[in-house]
């Protein structure tokens, strides 16, 4: 748990119950990571941010601790409890912390794990914004994607080369599911909403079987960001299940190609999949 020690040179002040609630920011300058030392009246709460990023840092705050309460970090870095409450909500949306209001053991802001939370949050606003067009996500994930993949069949083949043989690992595990959705996705009786939840999955087990937690997380934010500008393109087209049966097809094509190791194959087909369905739903053509 987090220590009430005074934490990166924010001392702890006993200032009051009152006091705490109803003064407003000092706006002093506050020593960040960057050396920087221009904290202002309205980013007080950034004080808030260097203080809890510091505590990770040096190992004080680790997954699964609780925050302390808005009174005692208003204290600990003498900034209002408003300033708090705005760095809260940032942790919240990026995916660092869950809250829960009320009282009792189950109160309060909880440290987790959810990065691509907060990275498809942001992309979704600007894509709906239109600062950023879904051609140019698809794009971005054609090249993340065709690499993770590529990765994963190198894993495999290496695997198979080796002189023993090893226990399954969680890539295994994650080809194996992505097997079980694709099954599911050959239903010719499936409603379009299921397809596309088990489409998106598919891809998501196969860039997990690279191994590389960060493009895992950047290309699920990716495909989370347009899934449903993806979803209406799909819909509007003329024939539906034709659409469906090349999908499937391709996607089947796209897992042979890892499991047996083939690197450049999986690159290829992967680039070819999200090339070709920009283009027949026109979503490559869309926003420009």
């Amino acid at each position: 748990m987090w220590s009430d020690h005074n934490i990166g040179g924010c001392p702890s002040k006993d200032l009051g119950a009152d006091a705490v609630d109803d003064r407003a920011d000092t706006g002093r300058a506050a020593e960040l990571a960057d050396g920087e030392r221009a904290i202002t009246m309205n980013r007080a709460y950034e004080i808030v941010l260097a203080g809890i990023e510091r505590a990770f840092l040096d190992g004080s705050l680790t997954l699964g601790d609780r925050l302390p309460g808005e009174r005692s970090l208003a204290e600990r870095f003498d900034v209002s409890r408003s300033s708090v409450r705005e760095a809260i909500r940032i942790l919240d949306a990026v995916g660092l912390i869950r809250s829960a209001v009320g009282s009792g053991p189950g109160a309060g802001s909880v440290i987790v794990s959810e990065p691509a939370v907060g990275l498809s949050r942001a992309l979704k606003l600007h894509v709906s914004a239109r600062h950023i067009v879904p051609a140019d996500v698809l794009t971005t994930r054609v090249v993340l994607e065709s690499e993770a993949v590529a990765s994963a069949a190198k894993a495999v083949a290496q695997d198979e080369a080796g002189p023993n043989a090893r226990a399954p690992g969680p890539s295994d595990v994650n080809l194996r599911r992505a097997g079980e959705l694709l099954a599911e996705m050959r239903d010719p009786g499936i409603d379009k909403e299921r397809f596309h939840d088990l489409d998106a999955r598919f891809h998501r087990e196969l860039c997990a079987a690279a191994g590389n937690p960060v493009t895992d997380i950047i290309l699920a934010s990716l495909s989370s960001s347009i899934l449903d500008y993806v979803s209406a393109a799909a819909d509007a087209t003329d024939d539906w299940p034709w659409v469906q049966a090349e999908l499937t097809r391709q996607h089947a094509g796209l897992l042979d190609s890892i499991l047996v190791g083939d690197a450049d194959r999986a690159r290829r087909e992967c680039a070819a999949h999200i090339h070709w369905f920009a283009t027949t739903t026109g979503i490559d053509a869309a926003d420009r």
